[in-house]
């Protein structure tokens, strides 16, 4: 018999609400990762492009009896997925999924001929959360369908899968039992793991920060007594640094934890505000034209020198805050690269 005569005699009085084979199913799934078209960090969205593969036997769709022509059919799946049998799986965490059409809709379908059934289409599901797929039968409990993984569950159809600013660098699958109030639901699940490429923000972020933060330090080589050109100098490094940061959070996701980039330009500010402090002591000690002194008699904490001028505030000036933010570089560097 041809194709055609034993798809026909296959399906007629054939039930796709019953359950095939004694009442329980597996289903194996792959998938296979074609692009990751987009990471979205604000709404916490990742899009991809990927072919979900299912296998699983229905004794009702042997046809080894038939004497076929072929062993394996291929059919249109499109049309005959909805005349029979299948688990109904999707995505649970995903907030759109479409097949994809380029035409036609994009579902493979081969009936083997002892009742196996390999379903494969393609979808773009964009996903929330920490980059991971659930997916699992709708319409189906773990009692009813099991779904696993088979020995080779995710697959890159491309060796490298970079975007702008991330990188595929990990992949893994699980299965996890979830319990709902109608039961317990077999639930697969995929997580993928990008790390993200900094360039953009060396450039954008860290750089300006550090422009801003030498310029700052501008005001202690102009002397005590240029206070108005040195106030425009600190002032203006502060407003800089700050408009900048506005325009960071802006991209970002509105949570509360805090990001290594929020330490960096929090920590910047605060030396730029620091050098606005020695600056308004230095305006203190040469007010009014008269140059005065700051006794200090903590000698282990003032270096040995008790009486401290506008002058030598400056000089201190000039090694210590170069000094301070070295470690504090070193410190975070070190800390969120290590």
């Amino acid at each position: 018999m041809n194709d055609a005569l034993v798809l026909d005699k296959l399906l007629d009085g054939y039930d796709n609400l019953k359950l095939p084979g004694n009442g329980q199913v597996k289903v194996d799934v792959e998938i296979w990762v074609q692009e990751v078209s987009k990471i979205i960090e604000i709404t916490s969205e990742f899009e991809l492009d990927i072919y979900v593969t299912e296998w699983w036997v229905d004794p009702s769709l042997a046809f080894e009896h038939l004497n076929p022509c072929k062993k394996i059919i291929s059919t249109d799946g499109a049309k005959v997925l909805h005349q029979i049998w299948s688990p109904h799986a999707c995505f649970v965490n995903s907030k759109q999924a479409s097949i994809h059409r380029s035409p036609i809709s994009n579902i493979f379908l081969q009936l083997y001929s002892n009742g196996s059934v390999w379903h494969n289409y393609s979808t773009f599901p964009i996903d929330q959360q920490k980059c991971m797929l659930f997916y699992e039968s709708f319409h189906h409990n773990f009692q009813e369908v099991r779904m696993e993984w088979t020995q080779s569950p995710i697959l890159l159809l491309k060796e490298n899968i970079t975007l702008p600013d991330y990188v595929l660098i990990g992949y893994k699958a699980e299965s996890v039992k979830r319990l709902y109030p109608p039961g317990v639901w077999n639930e697969l699940v995929a997580t993928f793991t990008f790390r993200r490429l900094y360039g953009f923000y060396i450039l954008q972020v860290y750089l300006p920060a550090y422009i801003s933060t030498f310029i700052s330090w501008i005001s202690f080589y102009l002397g005590p007594t240029n206070i108005t050109s040195r106030t425009t100098v600190g002032v203006n490094a502060l407003l800089a640094l700050t408009y900048q940061f506005g325009s960071v959070v802006n991209n970002l996701p509105k949570t509360s934890d805090v990001k290594a980039i929020d330490v960096w330009i929090l920590i910047s500010m605060g030396f730029i505000f620091i050098s606005l402090i020695e600056l308004a002591l230095v305006g203190y000690l040469v007010r009014n034209d008269h140059q005065s002194t700051i006794s200090c008699h903590c000698s282990w904490l003032c270096f040995q020198c008790t009486e401290w001028t506008a002058a030598k505030l400056d000089k201190a000036s000039m090694i210590l805050f170069p000094a301070a933010f070295l470690c504090f570089n070193i410190w975070y560097w070190g800390f969120f690269l290590g």
